[in-house]
């Protein structure tokens, strides 16, 4: 059997798809402007990584990663909040014709869900990319940070993007309680992130406090210590809140008797 002219081929294709020429390359084009379905979205993605053993995960380049994955949880969480009150809103209660909009930027409603969705795919994508990679070990984020007010920042980066993980929705439907209610909305807040801590590690001394009852710098430095027996980012800093319950100053005096032994 002889093998197919790939020639003969590629014209066929180019003819049932059509082309454009630029600088003697040839380009597929497919208009998708008004097709609802069409999105950014590549094709398939690696299925492993060749990471050369010789790479610099320099920690400041950690700061950014934690702020964009923290940023990208909570757009999740808004357009899911957005998407769920806009799918129960009725066409017909709206909109005489079935579109919204005005002065050029016009959408139909039904694939104005279809692209909700859309985001939604690909916010969740992005997040659960981020968030593997800010937590792989050749990282390690807050062991390696060499300043104090980096490792806080970070410590309060990574809690966030673990909270709103946790619930995307449910956090950003109480930052808009929040934003209307503050003192009703605080309260759920801190109840919420109190009984997540609680329910963590029963039976330590920490068991009745949350995170933000420590200071910062005390609690970035323990979980620093703690992250170099355990790779749960939780787990470490239950462990550093119940030494800083039995004595603020655990850390502090643990570091002296260590830089003794050099």
């Amino acid at each position: 059997m002889s093998r197919p002219n790939p020639n003969r081929v590629a014209e066929a294709y180019l003819a049932r798809k059509g082309r454009s020429k630029v600088a003697g390359e040839v380009i597929f084009r497919k208009d998708m402007s008004n097709d609802a379905s069409a999105w950014a979205f590549g094709g398939v993605g690696p299925s492993e990584r060749k990471i050369i053993n010789d790479f610099n995960y320099s920690p400041k380049n950690m700061k950014p990663l934690a702020k964009v994955l923290r940023a990208t949880l909570a757009a999740l969480g808004h357009t899911l909040s957005a998407y769920q009150t806009f799918a129960k809103i009725k066409s017909a209660k709206v909109s005489p014709d079935g579109n919204l909009g005005g002065k050029g930027y016009i959408m139909k409603i039904q694939d104005m869900r279809k692209q909700y969705m859309n985001v939604v795919e690909a916010l969740s994508a992005l997040s659960d990319t981020l968030y593997d990679e800010t937590n792989a070990p050749h990282w390690a984020a807050i062991s390696r940070q060499e300043d104090d007010e980096d490792r806080a920042e970070i410590v309060d980066l990574i809690q966030d993007a673990e909270e709103i993980r946790e619930d995307p929705q449910e956090w950003a439907e109480e930052q808009m309680e929040e934003e209307f209610d503050e003192s009703e909305g605080s309260s759920k807040t801190a109840s919420r992130v109190a009984k997540r801590w609680m329910d963590r590690l029963p039976g330590g001394l920490a068991d009745k406090r949350s995170p933000d009852q420590f200071e910062p710098h005390s609690l970035a430095k323990g979980v620093q210590v703690e992250t170099e027996h355990t790779d749960d980012f939780f787990v470490a800093m239950e462990i550093a809140m119940d030494h800083l319950t039995e004595d603020p100053d655990y850390y502090e005096k643990l570091e002296m008797v260590e830089g003794g032994k050099h």
